[in-house]
This record gives C-alpha cells, structure tokens and sequence, in this order.
C-alpha cells in the first residue's frame, strides 16, 4: 500500500475508532448521572394501620406572651391571628400567668385582676396606661390577650400557671426568686395561696374567660434563676392540691376547672416528681421539654431532643407538654433550628404519648428562638421556620383525633407519626426528614382505604405549608410520593 494511501486511511479508521470508544463512554456518563440521581434519593415503606390506637389529642398552643410586647405590639391583632386564627397556626390552647402581683382580699377571696381606671382597651400611648406600674401593665394586658383570643378564637382551652405565690406569701418575701430553696410558706399560707388561685380563675370567670385548668408551680425544681420562680417538693405540692387548691376552687364554684401539675423544666424531672406524689387530685400530668438536668450540666440548652416516656402509670389521666422552645440563646429561624422542634414534637408525640403540646412564648420583640414569631429591628414580623413547622402539626392534628399506628421499614432516617378523626375519617400523616436525601415512600393502608392524598411541606425554600398536586393510589392501593430532604411533610386524606 502506498504511504499517501496509508496517510489517507488512518484519519478515517482513527475516527470510526473514537466513535466506537464514544458509545460506552456516554452511556457511563448517563449511567452516572443516572446514579447520581438514585443516590440522592432514599426509599422506605410506611404501613398505617387504621384499627391500632394510642392517645387522643387535646391541642397545641402557646403562652399568651411575652405579655406587656405582646399587648403594646402595633401588630398585636396579626399576631393573634397568625397565633390562633384559621389562617395561621389554628392553635386551640391559649396558656396564661396567675400573675403575684394582683391585690387580693383574703376575707373575701377575691383576686382584683384589672387595675383601677384601666380598660382593656386603652391606648398603650396615652397618658392613663403610662401612669401604670409595670406590674399593672402586664395584668391588664393579659386580660386583652385572654379576652380577645377567647372572643375571636373561642379557644376550648385556656389554662394559667403561677410562677410563684404572692411575695408575701414565700419562706422569703423579699424575692420573688426560687433560689436558696424559697417557697410557699406552708405554716401561714397555703390556705391564702389556693384562696388566691380561686379568686383569680373566678375573676376571669367574671370577664368571660372560663379556665379550664390552673397549675399552681411552673418549674418547682428551680432554685437557680433570677426570674419569678417558687421551689416545691413533691411532697408538699401533693399535699397543697388535696388539702388546700381542689377544696378552694370546689368552695368558689370552679368545680369544673381541672388542675395541672407538676411543670418541671426537663421531662425526665417531672417523670421523678410526679412518680412520688400525691396525685390523686391531679387531673393533668405535665412536664416541661427543654434538655435533662445532666445536659443542662455541660452546657446543653434548648428543646429535648429525645424525652423518654414516663415509667409510672398516669392513671389514664392527660399528659400535657406545657412549655418548651429553643432557649440556647443563639437565633436561628432556619429549617435547622426548624427541624430540632420537629424531632422534639414527634418524640413527644409518638414516643411519650403527649395529649396537648404547647410552645413557650407566642411572640416576642425581638428575634429569638424562644418565641414562634419575632420582631425585626423595623418593626416587622419574623416567622423562623419553627413557626412553620408547629403549623405542620397544629393545622393537620386537630382536637379530638386519635393517632394511630405508622410502621416505617427499610428507613433509619424519617421519623413518622399519623393521627385521625374517628368521626369523619379523616387523617393525617406527618413525615419528617432531617436527612440529605429525598425519600421515595410507598404508604401501604391497613384496615382502611383512601381516594387521594394532598400535601403540604415545609423546606427551607418552599413556600409556608407549600401545596402540591393530590396523589392518588396505585392499582394496589398504594400510595407512592416523596418526602423532601431537609423538610416536614404533612399528608391529609379521608377514609374511604
């Protein structure tokens, strides 16, 4: 063969060579995108079985507070509706402060819950709210609060918590503190403070607010902060709701309103406190979900990431989780910090067996993670993404539903909890994925069947309660839909 020949016929066999090398090539490059796809997904298997039963749900909510922000805030009215309205949160609890500081008539019994010359409607820039003490401020604000959620929201439940007795009521009267083990004093007073309970719900009773339950401690462990606490043993709480509390409300005609103990700071605590006490008048156990005590120790701050059940047997009595919020002090209003409450709320929910879950604070004036909304430096509302996911569950689990049975295989990462409506069949599954990856579930129905299924996610991009298109089942009966990375996902649908 001649060289140019020879020279002609490489370039052509070089190429038919580099196409043919060209094939497998692309199809590993497809083959890996291809796998890089699967790889950012993960698959688990959800079986709701409809026949197997746990607690029933009483509600979520939040303290009506901070008060005197809350009742001075210019957006006070939003922010009562984004709190308890039906386009926000939906919240059905509403907790308030048997505040020490009202006057009070012993002879008498009755508590004075609205300073003289006020109203609850008075300019918070005019001159007459001005002339009150900081004490008077904070009273008359509660009552707006309370009355304006009760009248707009009609709210099932409203229950109020005393941080600490009366001053003059404590073994130190010169603190309104908890520290070096200061408390009610029992010799002089135990029946003045049950006295001071009554007249207090009797009060609001009087203004059209009907609580349906009173707690008498607020963290009875804590002889360490500034702020107002009162230190309780076991004992004597036990003591002071048989002799002297459920006896004073029955005396005032509250025979109705129902009472709450014991609200220690950490879950574990109140498991120790209550397994001890008199609880026979108790009609609702509740704790409290920031960190144990041996977190609280090295340094740990915030929500409980992962609270275990009670070891007593609560008598088929309300469990309640009455406070909790990210108080570490450093904000964070991403789906991080927005995930922490997420696992805090499912572990309490599906693993500890909570009837009611209530947040810390509805609102503060400044951004902070112990509030569901915040204020910017302008004046503006804040919404963390914590805000967000509450609503993943307040909006979906309604009072009266009943959660139910969520197996999860094939999947160490979602967490999953599903609750119903006896009555109407409808329910709700809530799915939370604080992994990396998006999950592919297949939801298989036990005992029940459903028509299709809407959802709503929160992500920290998406859209707050972000809708997407109703999913509907497979021939089987199957419901195959995806779980975002990073993200709460709430599916609704009705039996049937």
């Amino acid at each position: 063969m001649k060289k140019s020949a020879l020279f002609l016929i490489m370039p052509a066999l070089m190429v038919l060579s580099c196409k043919k090398e060209n094939v497998p090539l692309q199809q590993k490059l497809s083959n890996v995108k291809s796998d890089a796809v699967e790889i950012a997904k993960d698959t688990a298997n959800i079986t709701l079985s409809w026949n197997k039963t746990y607690q029933k749900i009483e509600g979520f909510g939040a303290f009506g507070g901070r008060i005197t922000p809350f009742f001075e805030s210019p957006k006070r009215d939003s922010i009562m509706n984004y709190l308890w309205g039906e386009t926000g949160l939906q919240m059905t609890i509403i907790r308030g402060k048997i505040i020490r500081s009202y006057p009070f008539d012993k002879q008498s019994g009755v508590v004075t819950i609205k300073p003289a010359g006020s109203d609850i409607d008075m300019d918070v820039n005019g001159a007459g709210y001005k002339k009150l003490t900081d004490d008077q401020k904070e009273q008359i604000g509660q009552l707006w609060i309370l009355k304006k959620a009760k009248e707009r929201y009609q709210l099932p439940i409203m229950f109020a918590s005393a941080w600490t007795p009366p001053l003059y009521m404590k073994t130190n009267p010169d603190s309104e503190s908890g520290k070096n083990f200061n408390g009610l004093n029992f010799k002089c007073c135990s029946t003045d403070f049950a006295r001071y309970i009554s007249g207090f719900t009797k009060a609001y009773q009087n203004e059209g607010v009907n609580f349906y339950a009173v707690s008498p401690t607020n963290e009875p462990e804590n002889i360490f902060s500034d702020w107002d606490a009162s230190y309780w043993d076991s004992k004597h709480l036990g003591e002071f709701v048989t002799s002297n509390l459920r006896p004073a409300l029955n005396a005032a005609g509250l025979t109705s309103t129902k009472i709450i103990s014991s609200e220690n700071a950490a879950w574990g605590t109140a498991n120790s406190f209550l397994s001890g006490m008199d609880k026979s008048n108790v009609d609702i156990l509740a704790g409290h979900g920031y960190v144990e005590i041996g977190d609280l120790i090295f340094g740990k701050r915030g929500l409980n990431q992962d609270p275990k059940p009670w070891t007593f047997s609560t008598g088929n009595k309300s469990v309640w989780l009455t406070e909790t919020s990210d108080d570490g002090g450093t904000y964070d209003g991403t789906i991080t910090g927005g995930l922490k409450l997420a696992t805090s709320m499912h572990k309490f929910l599906a693993e500890c067996n909570v009837n009611a879950f209530v947040y810390w604070l509805g609102m503060l004036a400044i951004k902070n993670n112990e509030s569901l909304i915040g204020t910017n430096s302008n004046g503006n509302l804040e919404f963390p993404k914590t805000y967000d996911i509450m609503g993943q569950f307040s909006r979906a689990i309604r009072p009266g539903y009943i959660r139910f049975d969520s197996k999860l295989q094939n999947n160490s990462t979602l967490k999953v909890s599903a609750y119903k409506d006896p009555v109407t069949g409808k329910f709700s599954l809530i799915a939370i994925n604080p992994g990396q990856k998006t999950v592919v579930c297949k939801i298989n129905l036990d005992g029940f069947s459903a028509g299709i299924l809407n959802s709503y996610q929160t992500t920290e991009s998406s859209a707050r309660w972000q809708n997407s298109a109703p999913v509907t089942p497979k021939v089987n009966g199957v419901f195959e839909v995806l779980v975002p990375a990073s993200g709460v996902i709430t599916f609704t649908g009705t039996k049937g």
